[in-house]
């Protein structure tokens, strides 16, 4: 693993204190044409994927309450950019901004770091369960025995395995070790279950193992 000095590199913006509505508002505007704005929201009770449509409003998959009143964290994404916000006591918190072209950022106080880390790999990390036909167009419910059904913001067909995509952005240091700086959300998709490969570790027999 080794950072390219031609990469792009990770830029940061910070609005100080705001609601998690508000965080909303500062950052959907920007959203690139043809994207759309995407992720969760974490509260007490539950994990909630969520949707912020054209004209700002928040899309759930379900009729529950007012999912951004009771979020204590969220993260949203749009491919380009990501939003993460924490909730303070007060019910306000930072909310940052990340993208890898400042200009596609909401205005806000500049907080990349310094060295500014660079485009790594990208991986695909797959969430529990099957996906299964939501009632609501643009929707999926991933279920499966082991966890609570979950309500996602992306088209898939039944049977058919989500997947999260993020990129990695790397530094180095004088002495040439690469670290894993920060990681960005920038995907979210359907993918055949023909696709999902397992890999499990073989461990030999103790009788074949040798003392170190």
């Amino acid at each position: 693993m080794t950072t390219n000095p031609s990469r792009a590199v990770l830029h940061a913006v910070r609005a100080a204190s705001l609601s998690a509505a508000d965080a909303v508002a500062w950052f959907a505007p920007g959203t690139p044409p043809g994207r759309q704005v995407i992720g969760y929201a974490l509260s007490a009770r539950s994990a909630t994927w969520l949707r912020v449509g054209p004209a700002g409003a928040v899309e759930t998959g379900t009729t529950a309450g007012d999912v951004l009143a009771e979020a204590y964290e969220m993260l949203l994404f749009d491919g380009e950019r990501e939003l993460r916000w924490l909730r303070t006591p007060d019910g306000r918190g930072p909310a940052i901004a990340v993208g890898e072209k400042l200009a596609d950022l909401p205005d806000g106080e500049p907080v990349t770091a310094e060295p500014p880390p660079r485009q790594g790999d990208t991986h695909s990390r797959l969430l529990a369960g099957a996906a299964r036909t939501h009632d609501v167009p643009g929707w999926t419910t991933l279920g499966s025995e082991r966890y609570a059904a979950a309500h996602v913001p992306v088209t898939a067909t039944d049977g058919e395995a989500l997947v999260i995509d993020t990129v990695e952005y790397l530094v180095h240091d004088e002495h040439g070790n690469v670290d894993v700086a920060d990681t960005r959300t920038v995907g979210l998709r359907a993918i055949p279950a023909a696709e999902v490969r397992v890999t499990t570790a073989v461990i030999a027999p103790s009788s074949e193992r040798t003392a170190a």
